[in-house]
């Protein structure tokens, strides 16, 4: 296991959540940190209040004199300047995700993967940590509400991180321990099919040490579960099912939060209270934390208390504004699981109806949608009374011909009780198309892995200056 730390590490493409995350713990720890990207953001304005050296824009004089190690992500392509500068002069060049290992050296790596809930699980661990007086250093793909950022250089002995899948980049990771909390098909650009996927997730179980090492798994998942059997480590399955071995014996929800009792296998009946955070799913995610920090010796009910504690995730059904008697939420969900648990989630609130605008992401992930899983991705919807479709969010693709938010609404309507369901290509006309369709008792939720989640704020503001709905267009509700 790599020990030494480097002292000097230039970030190309350093404008974004994970990246700025990433150099602002490097920088905390107190390696000399530059970076370029190719505009301004509010992660580059940060990074720069906090001292760091941040380029507008790609050029080969943006690489610092020195010896520096140079870090890119999956998105930084062959031709970029900085790249080829940094090649020929023979500095060393790593992924994201052996910087984001690098910066767990010296202590102990808490892993948290899986295909759904990684983010708000990561996120509960850390504040749970915290609470308890451990500091832990982290590095999340959202923003931590109790902090405001993603990312934090603790005092205490532990590393949260949020291990990406997505690119196959969690397999530079050393953990002590993992929690695994669901795998299933997505990301099919960067893998041949879901037994890759698999084998992937196998091999990132079996790098925990088997001496001392943690393996915590979803027992609602049994793939999942056979496949953590496979690598013999001190495995611990959580969830709902009789053969849990720490077991959710008790479920009560309580408008956005929920109390459980966690049942564990010394008997112990654990009383835990989760707040802003609606649903089943997310109660699992708060067993699967106690569950992992009780395997690694902690106090259960110690850790169930500081939950309470936690105030969330931006974009994880996100209170956005309460106006005219409309509440409106954001949400990230973008994958038929997450859609589905997100919108059950929001059925059970009591609001007279409940609305999801929905931004597909990435043309590339069309054909996952509405073809893979396309059964599964049609029945998402169900529990809404109504769902509008956006353009898709390119995420820097190119359009692909044929494929629009027209397509995934053909996918809605070809299922049977499907919901209310309408098409608005025009960004422009879609808030007075929501302020026709929307009343005094209903939920918004804006929903997707884009730039949806500016449609809440705008649709907020019309309500409080209390503009006309007449004035609304018509969405698209047919093939025609």
């Amino acid at each position: 296991m790599e020990t030494t730390r480097i002292e000097q590490v230039h970030f190309i493409g350093v404008g974004g959540v994970g990246m700025s995350g990433i150099a602002r713990v490097a920088f905390d720890q107190g390696m000399q940190v530059s970076g370029s990207d190719i505009k301004e953001s509010r992660y580059t304005k940060q990074l720069k209040d906090a001292g760091i050296t941040v380029h507008v824009g790609h050029d080969a004089s943006n690489i610092p004199a020195g010896d520096p190690v140079v870090v890119v992500s999956t998105a930084i392509l062959d031709n970029n300047p900085e790249l080829i500068a940094a090649k020929e002069r023979g500095l060393t060049i790593w992924h994201r995700a052996q910087m984001l290992a690098h910066l767990g050296v010296g202590l102990e790596t808490l892993a948290v993967a899986g295909t759904h809930g990684k983010t708000t699980t990561s996120s509960m661990l850390a504040s749970v940590l915290d609470g308890m007086g451990e500091d832990p250093t982290f590095l999340i793909g959202g923003i931590v509400r109790a902090y405001g950022t993603n990312a934090h250089s603790g005092a205490g002995r532990h590393y949260v991180v949020e291990a990406d899948e997505s690119d196959k980049s969690f397999r530079h990771l050393s953990p002590k321990a993992v929690l695994v909390t669901n795998i299933e098909a997505d990301h099919l650009d960067h893998y041949r099919d879901l037994d890759e996927i698999y084998e992937k997730f196998a091999a990132f179980i079996a790098s925990v040490p088997a001496d001392e090492g943690v393996v915590v798994a979803c027992g609602e998942d049994e793939a999942l579960v056979q496949l953590a059997q496979q690598a013999d480590r001190k495995l611990v399955v959580y969830g709902f099912a009789e053969g849990c071995d720490a077991r959710i014996t008790s479920y009560e929800p309580h408008g956005v939060g929920s109390d459980f009792v966690l049942s564990l296998p010394n008997g112990q009946q654990v009383r835990a209270h989760v707040k802003q955070n609606p649903g089943r799913h997310n109660v699992l995610n708060a067993a699967g934390v106690v569950a992992l920090l009780w395997a690694l010796g902690y106090d259960a009910q110690a850790a169930a208390d500081a939950l309470s504690g936690f105030a969330g995730v931006k974009r994880r059904f996100d209170l956005i504004g309460e106006v005219a008697g409309v509440t409106v939420v954001d949400d990230y969900a973008h994958h038929p699981t997450e859609i589905a648990a997100t919108i059950e989630a929001a059925s059970r609130l009591g609001f007279s109806h409940v609305h999801v605008l929905f931004q597909p992401h990435r043309y590339s992930r069309a054909p996952l949608f509405t073809e893979v899983l396309k059964d599964d991705f049609a029945a998402a919807f169900d529990a809404a009374d109504a769902v509008t479709f956006m353009d898709v969010y390119p995420a820097g693709e190119a359009p692909v011909p044929g494929v629009s938010g027209k397509t995934f609404l053909n996918v809605v309507l070809d299922h049977v009780g499907h919901p209310e369901a309408a098409y608005v290509p025009r960004r422009i006309e879609v808030v007075p198309y929501l302020l026709s369709k929307l009343g005094a008792g209903d939920l918004l939720i804006t929903m997707g892995a884009g730039d949806v989640t500016a449609i809440g704020p705008q649709l907020v503001d019309a309500l409080e200056r209390g503009v006309d709905p007449s004035a609304a267009v018509s969405g698209q509700d047919s093939r025609a």
